[in-house]
């Protein structure tokens, strides 16, 4: 039940649009009774091949300790810790689909929406010019309600979809019954003909039809939330018969009715039935929003913990599933985003030229990572390897190829989100990278640190003194600062490093490794999973007590830098590094992001040139 809420809306939502703009693609109401049979025939094939084999059936099984996602495919291949060679376009590829999704996560609520609220263009015609101002007030409560989290949502949400998939298939079955012969369309060979007939609207028809499996990569990016047989389960039982029957019962309709063509779905509905089924339906397109906004937050949060986004605050909303998140500057800048498009294109036809584009080469990418995961752990011989491979390439190369004639119809517009994802991408990396090795100027190894002897004079203070370090062999940039500018030592200097692991959780038997370097030095070893909580003293502490040290007396000591990029913009690198010191200023701070208390946390501050 939690699965349908969460998982299918996205998908499941798909008929308010999808057959509309395939019958729009071959000429309106001109159209021809073999049009909607070779239309039927390509979102069937498409569901089943994209969506149910390669999804449900392939792609939900290479999971990382559980964890679903493109990210969870860039780290199950390690490309994150050694980039080189082939490995090095894998990345690339990984961050590419990254961002795609992302920037579908702004294009799915706007499209959902505002094709529910057309719905007033047929059951109430006087009303139409409320639709984008009711769309903007339903998209702000969405965002508004995801601070309740995913498990209360998923608990509200998944009872309604239940009844959304069920109204569906019933009223496929209703337009069935009026014309029986419309599931002729079963037979490939109706698709294969179409385009066949309409060489030069192959890409624009087959563009639309890609319209019914968009949110198919949800399923894969809310794994963690449900796991892959729970979500296989729903789909199977529910979702996809539910569709399937929907979309031949609104083709049913096209051939019984040509003028159906406005708008199949609500032409589909009995006049009785008009008003609820908008309600339904709007409810049912929040709830599409609510999947890849899901989606998104958990993507966010890996490549935060990857070091491939700046840290944001991250509040865990379930006691339950440390995979419920909610990202706070995320979520207001995706509902800027989302109200900016529904006031740019004011009508669903108009985005979704827009639409699916992003989605078409987040799948590409996904594919790609797959059959490589497949390759290094699968142990599949070579040719079953690469068939598998030439087979799911070349229906997720003719959705992209497809999509591609949507760039200048508003197709540029998530690739312009994507763009600007992957800049904020590799400037952060970036600017990591030249952060660690700017470091090197104040710092040594921490071994060659502890064995100085000059340090005998320094002042002592009598506290323990908790330090921060980004690598463990190296000595923290605050201890040395102190030591050099102040003389200052302390009684105990315990030298922390945090590591995100390339899985989703650690047990706590390995999260802990303490080393004692001499009688004032200790180093720690903390280990997380990129998706559990970093909170540093909960963790620490226990390991502290044990060796007489109390942590509720120490000091956290963190260094903080302050970026100071290049003077002149002459080279891409400069721009890059402007672009790090503005993130890195509004970036979630040290203090925040690892749970350290602020009354005894001390920062010191030292200037980075980049």
């Amino acid at each position: 039940m939690g699965a349908l809420g969460v998982v299918f809306g996205d998908i499941g939502t798909s008929p308010l649009y999808a057959l509309k703009q395939g019958v729009l693609a071959v000429g309106g109401t001109n159209f021809l009774a073999s049009d909607v049979l070779g239309l039927l025939s390509l979102i069937t094939w498409s569901i089943i091949l994209s969506v149910t084999v390669k999804y449900v059936m392939l792609v939900l099984r290479a999971d990382n300790d559980g964890e679903g996602g493109i990210l969870a495919l860039v780290t199950l291949l390690d490309l994150h810790r050694s980039a080189i060679g082939l490995r090095k376009y894998l990345l690339a590829a990984g961050l590419l689909g990254a961002a795609m999704l992302i920037g579908d996560g702004v294009l799915t609520p706007a499209i959902s929406v505002l094709s529910a609220m057309e719905g007033l263009e047929v059951i109430a015609p006087e009303l139409d010019h409320w639709v984008v101002a009711l769309t903007v007030v339903v998209l702000a409560a969405v965002f508004l309600s995801q601070r309740l989290g995913t498990e209360r949502i998923a608990s509200f949400f998944g009872p309604i979809m239940l009844v959304w998939f069920g109204s569906l298939a019933a009223l496929g079955v209703h337009g069935i019954v009026q014309a029986p012969h419309v599931l002729a369309g079963l037979d490939p060979r109706h698709g294969i003909l179409l385009m066949w007939d309409h060489p030069t609207l192959a890409g624009v028809i087959l563009g639309a039809c890609f319209l019914a499996i968009t949110g198919g990569e949800a399923l894969y990016a809310d794994l963690g939330h449900f796991g892959r047989k729970v979500i296989a389960r729903a789909w199977l039982a529910v979702a996809m018969p539910a569709l399937l029957l929907n979309y031949y019962g609104q083709g049913a309709i096209l051939l019984v009715d040509p003028n159906a063509a406005r708008n199949p779905f609500y032409d589909l509905s009995p006049d009785w039935f008009d008003v609820p089924l908008l309600l339904l339906a709007t409810a049912a397109t929040v709830i599409a929003s609510q999947a890849i906004i899901t989606g998104v937050f958990s993507l966010a949060k890996q490549a935060i913990e990857l070091g491939y986004l700046p840290p944001m605050r991250i509040r865990y909303t379930s006691e339950h599933n440390e995979q419920h998140i909610y990202v706070g500057r995320l979520n207001w800048l995706l509902m800027i985003a989302c109200i900016a498009v529904v006031l740019g294109f004011e009508s669903s036809d108009s985005l979704a030229s827009a639409y699916g584009i992003a989605v078409a080469f987040a799948m590409v990418t996904t594919t790609i990572l797959f059959i490589a995961q497949v390759h290094r752990a699968w142990n599949w011989p070579a040719p079953a390897v690469w068939g598998l491979a030439v087979a799911m390439m070349a229906v997720d190369l003719s959705f992209a190829s497809a999509n591609m004639t949507k760039i200048h119809e508003g197709g540029w517009l998530p690739l312009s989100i994507a763009g600007l994802v992957i800049f904020v991408m590799v400037s952060w990396r970036r600017g990591l990278e030249g952060v660690v090795a700017q470091q090197v100027r104040f710092t040594e190894p921490l071994d060659s640190f502890v064995l100085r002897k000059d340090r005998s004079g320094d002042a002592q203070s009598p506290r323990t003194a908790i330090f921060l370090s980004r690598a463990g062999a190296m000595t923290p940039v605050a201890l040395s600062r102190l030591s050099e500018l102040l003389k200052i030592r302390f009684e105990t200097s315990v030298i922390v490093s945090v590591w995100i692991a390339s899985r989703p959780r650690v047990s706590v038997e390995d999260r802990v490794k303490v080393t004692t370097m001499d009688a004032g030095f200790v180093r720690v070893d903390l280990r997380f999973g990129y998706m559990q909580q970093i909170d540093v003293p909960s963790v620490l502490g226990p390991a502290l007590s044990a060796r007489g040290i109390d942590p509720e007396v120490a000091v956290y000591v963190i260094g903080h830098e302050r970026i100071i990029p290049p003077d002149e913009v002459t080279r891409p690198r400069d721009v890059l590094a402007h672009a790090f010191g503005f993130l890195a200023r509004n970036a979630e701070r040290s203090v925040d992001r690892f749970g350290l208390p602020r009354s005894r946390t001390v920062e010191v501050g030292y200037p980075v040139k980049l």
